[in-house]
């Protein structure tokens, strides 16, 4: 099934061209189509792994939730846009996190 479903999500992104779609949005519709979640969030993260999607922006959502006090707050969300593998924004995928200076 891993197969297909890595299929479905390809054929899914593909159809969203250069926009993208984003990655919660893919994992409802192939849920929907009866695939499990975790399934679907595994196969995203091994199409991005073997460079077949590309992260290519992200989506900020502002979700309320209740405080202790009542008077509730805010918090944010990310979720990223994903494309088709691009040769030219594959470079981001490679995070140099090394700080420099080690004092």
């Amino acid at each position: 099934m891993t197969d297909q479903l890595q299929d479905a999500v390809l054929a899914l992104v593909e159809t969203h061209g250069d926009a993208g779609v984003t990655m919660g949005k893919i994992v409802d519709r192939l849920v929907g189509d009866g695939a499990s979640e975790q399934a679907v969030e595994l196969s995203i993260w091994r199409l991005i792994q073997a460079r077949r999607l590309t992260p290519h922006g992200f989506v900020c959502r502002k979700v309320r939730k209740p405080s202790q006090s009542g008077q509730g707050g805010e918090t944010r969300t990310y979720e990223f846009v994903l494309i088709s593998w691009s040769p030219a924004l594959d470079a981001q995928l490679d995070l140099n996190l090394d700080v420099a200076g080690g004092s």
